[in-house]
């Protein structure tokens, strides 16, 4: 299975609520989101966080949730920590349908620009 991992905290330090910032009426964290649901690639897409804005807008995206913990939610936490937390859920996730991840796409909350033409 080709999955998408989209990662977004609720803390920023540098611009507070940046992932929720509503731009064109859509929140920033939206955006990857879209593509990745408009792909024709993806099969499935998870979504890594500690925000309960971005669990409910991810939803709407049938998105599955991992809760991301708490050591892995300060700006001291490293990307490569979250991304194989996530890795790790969807490897358990998938197995239980006796599905694998083939590629994981790994997109960013924050990431406005990303469309699904990019990601196909």
């Amino acid at each position: 299975m080709i999955v998408a991992l989209m990662m977004g905290r609720a803390g920023s330090r540098g611009f507070k609520n940046k992932n929720l910032l509503k731009i064109n009426k859509k929140h920033l964290c939206e955006y990857p989101l879209i593509a990745a649901y408009k792909s024709k690639l993806v099969d499935k897409i998870f979504v890594s966080t500690d925000c309960p804005k971005i669990k409910k807008i991810s939803k709407k995206y049938k998105s599955t949730i991992i809760s991301r913990p708490k050591r892995l939610c300060s700006s001291s936490a490293l990307g490569e920590e979250v991304y194989e937390h996530g890795y790790n859920f969807i490897k358990k996730e998938l197995k239980k349908i006796g599905k694998e991840p083939k590629l994981v796409i790994l997109l960013m909350a924050n990431a406005g620009t990303i469309n699904t033409e990019l990601i196909d």
